[in-house]
């Protein structure tokens, strides 16, 4: 206004630096009573001035609505992007506090920075921001995941930290989210799980592919797919009942996995050998154990935990670090839908399996700190990478894949699962 004023109008230069100022007295009125307003949200009284003030100093209140009025009164930005903080609320929590925020329990500013990012985003803007991978598959985002998929639309691309790493020099897993404001989702569009070599950098964002996975979303997760194939193999897999239903049916045969895989989930019908000098031989801290009913079943699950398919299933569904509970619960394996016939074939695979690793393993020493000198043993699954495509397709006849889904699965990731492309 005052641009036109100048321009158009021809304002005397008296009036206008009047004018100017007075607006200015009347925003510091305005922020004033604002700043006094929310410090009450706090529990300081404004008339308590030491607190008052220590207040204000912590927490610099700032209003949007006061400092981008125009913006605001029309609605909000046509685009907002960012990089947001990656800090554990804790940290802060001495000096800051934030009130009234659903995603508190996220734990994390930049899932803060995300929710107050609805409020500043037009009904038909656009928002984009670059924050930890974790932000769109782990329970403990659950809320920030519902704010995040409720826009008209979504996308989502995903990066590892191997070979080459989105920040160089920064070992955090990310995720870029780009955003079309609306009331009501029409679609959520995820990339794959990128993997590449830093000489591909320049070429890296041209190349993402997305997929829409409205269809196919998980509780707490979106699947990181990169084509329609991985969709169509989401809904068969979905015919079959979870592995939850078995795991809570008894306690008495027992299995072990590694629950951070990197290329390979590692299950096995034995304990692997892990001493140190602070407590002897014992199960590595790193090492969970499952309890199926039946020896037959535990084998049969072992079998299926060391697939192709269950790594896909784990590359797209979790945090790609850690292992848990819920993606081993959640896996549709239907142990009660399998033939006899099936579940012998994958038995003798799993005993063939069992004794690769054995005879691949290796016998490790380290020193740590807390616990001293630690033996434990390696175990190498690439030289098993045969015996594994045959539980694949095992499992293929079970779910009914098509011969071009098994080859999909028995082939993904298979450069970096084989080391041709560290």
């Amino acid at each position: 206004m005052f641009q036109f004023m100048q321009t158009d109008k021809g304002m005397d230069a008296g009036d206008f630096a009047t004018a100017k100022v007075t607006l200015r007295e009347r925003l510091d009125k305005l922020r004033g009573e604002l700043d006094s307003y929310l410090a009450t949200e706090y529990g300081v009284k404004p008339d308590h001035e030491a607190a008052y003030q220590r207040w204000r100093a912590s927490h610099q209140p700032f209003h949007w609505f006061v400092e981008f009025y125009d913006v605001m009164n029309k609605g909000g930005f046509d685009a907002v992007i960012g990089n947001p903080p990656y800090v554990e609320y804790s940290k802060v929590k001495e000096t800051y506090t934030i009130k009234s925020y659903s995603t508190e329990p996220c734990g994390n500013l930049y899932a803060y920075v995300m929710e107050r990012n609805e409020n500043l985003v037009g009904s038909a803007g656009r928002s984009g921001m670059i924050v930890p991978h974790s932000a769109i598959c782990t329970d403990r985002m659950a809320s920030l995941q519902k704010h995040l998929l409720q826009q008209k639309i979504t996308w989502i691309s995903t990066y590892d930290i191997r070979p080459a790493k989105l920040f160089v020099g920064v070992d955090q897993r990310l995720s870029i989210y780009m955003t079309l404001a609306g009331k009501t989702s029409k679609g959520v569009f995820s990339s794959r799980y990128h993997r590449w070599h830093e000489m591909f950098r320049t070429s890296l964002l041209q190349g993402i592919e997305y997929v829409n996975t409205k269809a196919v979303l998980f509780p707490n997760s979106v699947p990181k797919v990169q084509c329609l194939m991985e969709v169509r193999l989401l809904k068969k897999l979905r015919s079959k009942a979870l592995l939850s239903g078995e795991l809570k049916r008894s306690r008495r045969k027992i299995i072990y996995y590694h629950n951070a895989p990197r290329y390979w989930v590692r299950a096995m019908d034995f304990a692997p050998y892990f001493w140190n000098e602070r407590g002897g031989q014992q199960i590595s801290t790193q090492v969970k154990t499952l309890n199926i009913a039946t020896k037959v079943d535990a084998v049969v699950v072992v079998a299926a935990l060391n697939s192709s398919l269950f790594y896909w299933w784990f590359q797209i569904l979790s945090d790609c670090r850690h292992l848990n509970l819920r993606e081993i619960e959640s896996f549709p394996l239907g142990l009660e839908q399998m033939s006899k016939n099936m579940k012998d074939r994958l038995t003798e695979l799993t005993e063939r399996l069992m004794a690769d690793f054995h005879r691949n393993s290796q016998r490790k020493e380290t020193q740590y700190r807390t616990t001293g000198k630690v033996v434990y043993d390696e175990f190498n699954q690439k030289p098993s990478k045969p015996i594994v495509d045959e539980i694949d397709r095992v499992l293929a006849e079970h779910y009914d894949f098509t011969d071009e889904e098994l080859d999909f699965i028995i082939n993904y990731d298979i450069k970096y699962r084989m080391g041709t492309g560290k």
